[in-house]
């Protein structure tokens, strides 16, 4: 069961950005319109959430990712190659589509950044850095960083005044539930949705990963929380869907 404070307070005016299922996520329209740049900490192999963003609005947009340097690539195709193997005959070819459309859109539309944000040694950069090297604000914030979250928490409660919006997930929620409540009661954005990951559940039948919307001036559209949104969709569609339960104290 997660903790009460996970809970929003109401309903809010939400859209959905980027890709159906893993990759989307529900945002305000308004902090959209509001923001001057996007900051997006996590590609990997799906940038459909900074292409709609910028499709709504037309900005500056700076995205980090240390992990898929150009051996990244490389890896990814030879094991698209291998799987002709067992009958995926279009993969490598796909694998090779996907490549050129990410080099495309880091070259005309975003800057990228092969660094890991962070504060504790091997990190390459802090995300206070980040945000002075992107010099536009208010700035969107998105955030899915596997676990590396965390260490940046106290920074974005810092600089959160500077926010329009923030979309994060956050990993092993069982054990770090006492971080995020201290997130959500300092941070200076109205908590406007959550999304539970439905890929794997903690042994009380939470979910392990959540997704956080939040932004700082939402349109409330009624005063219960209301789940699933007509706009969610499971991270992994042939996995059970999962009931978000809050505890009342």
């Amino acid at each position: 069961m997660l903790p009460k404070r996970f809970k929003p307070a109401g309903t809010f005016e939400l859209i959905r950005l980027g890709s159906d299922h893993d990759g989307g996520y529900l945002v305000d329209p308004k902090s959209i319109q509001e923001s001057s740049s996007l900051l997006a900490l996590g590609i990997g192999r799906n940038w459909s959430f900074e292409e709609d963003f910028i499709e709504k609005k037309r900005v500056k947009v700076h995205a980090y990712d240390y992990s898929i340097a150009t051996s990244y690539w490389i890896k990814h195709f030879f094991k698209r190659l291998l799987s002709i193997l067992i009958g995926r005959f279009t993969a490598p070819f796909k694998a090779i589509k996907l490549y050129l459309e990410f080099k495309e859109f880091f070259k005309s539309h975003a800057t990228l950044f092969l660094e890991k944000i962070g504060t504790i040694p091997g990190c390459d950069t802090n995300l206070n850095h980040a945000m002075e090297r992107l010099n536009d604000a208010p700035i969107f914030l998105k955030v899915d960083i596997e676990g590396y979250e965390y260490q940046i928490l106290d920074e974005i409660v810092a600089c959160s005044d500077r926010l329009s919006g923030l979309v994060i997930e956050f990993h092993l929620v069982s054990k770090n539930k006492e971080k995020i409540e201290k997130f959500l009661t300092e941070i200076k954005l109205e908590l406007i949705h959550i999304h539970p990951n439905n890929n794997r559940l903690d042994d009380e039948g939470d979910p392990k990963a959540i997704e956080l919307s939040f932004s700082k001036n939402p349109k409330k559209i009624g005063n219960r929380f209301m789940h699933p949104h007509e706009l969610d969709q499971d991270n992994v569609p042939r996995k059970e869907a999962v009931d978000l339960r809050f505890s009342e104290i």
